[in-house]
């Protein structure tokens, strides 16, 4: 019985010796060097530039370059098990509570890219009829909708972090003469409904990029082909949250809707002899046009 109970206490002491000393109870973490409230992360500042993003995975350690956390600005640790199974990450070299995240230099990085190259890939807007058109026209699977703008890399003039906006924070502010755009970099976290009201109340257009998919090993320069592609392993990862322009073009998103229900012969039978709504002409896109 006595053996018995101190096979249950000797656990609970060691247990609780080691948190009366601040320690890790978690004994891989430990040996990892990590708190309990970090993450894994893969990326760290060399030589404490903030333009030098370097993956752990390009770290050699012969080099004589030291690493640094963007979070907090202390040294970094290199960890590259030779266990093929196991991950390679960037610890603090001393512990710390640092909550620094892969998460957190994702979109760091992303907003330094972005400022330091003034440009990124704009996708086309898909629009859909008004609810009205599909009330009469009814939902057909084979019509197209109807696109504004064009998929192309767009410049701009200046492209700032950290402005303060009415109250708000944006990602990015990207400006085009005297048109603004507002870009927000989400890895785990979409835009909450709060920040999406205030954007729609003051009409600017919003680009989301969605890079949560970019592998444990990407790099900076993974990141940026993103940002200038909008593709990430061949998925579309640009959205229209909001575009200031959607509504100027609703009417020949509804008639291009039209025409073409009508061509196939799948409008209403009443109408069934009425001309299509004539073929909206051309737009002629240039620089500046895919966003107000």
């Amino acid at each position: 019985m006595i053996r018995f109970i101190d096979q249950l206490i000797s656990p609970l002491i060691c247990i609780l010796s080691v948190s009366h000393l601040g320690l890790i109870t978690d004994v891989i973490r430990v040996k990892d060097g990590l708190t309990p409230r970090m993450v894994k992360n893969p990326y760290g500042l060399r030589n404490n530039d903030p333009a030098d993003w370097v993956s752990v995975y390009d770290v050699d350690k012969s080099d004589g370059d030291q690493y640094f956390c963007a979070d907090c600005g202390n040294k970094f640790v290199a960890v590259q098990p030779s266990d093929p199974k196991k991950q390679w990450f960037f610890r603090h070299e001393v512990l710390s509570d640092c909550e620094g995240s892969r998460e957190t230099a994702i979109h760091r990085m992303a907003k330094q890219i972005l400022v330091e190259e003034r440009k990124i890939m704009l996708p086309y807007l898909v629009m859909k009829p008004e609810p009205e058109v599909y009330r009469e026209y009814k939902y057909h699977e084979e019509i197209r909708l109807y696109r504004l703008g064009e998929r192309k890399l767009f410049h701009f003039d200046t492209v700032q972090d950290e402005v303060w906006e009415n109250g708000r924070i944006p990602d990015i502010v990207a400006l085009f003469g005297d048109r603004k755009l507002f870009i927000e970099i989400v890895v785990t976290h979409d835009i909450d409904e709060e920040k999406l009201s205030w954007i729609r109340e003051r009409n600017i257009s919003t680009l989301r990029v969605s890079l949560g998919g970019l592998p444990y090993t990407s790099t900076k320069s993974d990141v940026k082909r993103c940002l200038m592609t909008g593709w990430l392993d061949g998925i579309n990862i640009l959205q229209w949250v909001h575009h200031a322009r959607k509504q100027d073009h609703q009417q020949q998103a509804n008639e291009f809707y039209i025409r073409q229900v009508m061509e196939k012969g799948l409008g209403p039978k009443a109408i069934a002899n009425q001309e299509p709504p004539s073929r909206p002409k051309p737009r002629i896109l240039r620089q500046g046009t895919l966003f107000p």
